[in-house]
């Protein structure tokens, strides 16, 4: 089986619908009032990894999701289910 090629890779990060979930993680970051530097130090990453997410430069993973989502203090399926509707919506 051939594997997809670097752009079918790619695409999600530089896509509209991925900047949206990218804002709202954010958001709830910042509803939980801490920095970058503090959720980066609590899960031991340079705080330049989740600059680099929130600016949309560095994919997240599901496992990071969750290790983030654990330490903000919100339910990562629930971002998830929220950021499907929010795209489904603007979509139309």
């Amino acid at each position: 089986m051939a594997s997809p090629s670097r752009k079918a890779r790619t695409t999600s990060l530089h896509d509209d619908a991925y900047a949206l979930f990218v804002r709202m993680l954010i958001d709830r970051r910042l509803k939980a009032g801490m920095s970058q530097q503090a959720v980066a130090d609590a899960l031991g990453w340079n705080q330049s990894i989740i600059a680099k997410v929130e600016s949309v430069q560095r994919r997240l993973d599901v496992i990071e999701l969750i290790r983030i989502a654990g330490v903000v203090g919100f339910d990562p399926a629930k971002l998830v289910r929220d950021a499907e509707q929010a795209i489904n919506k603007s979509e139309r």
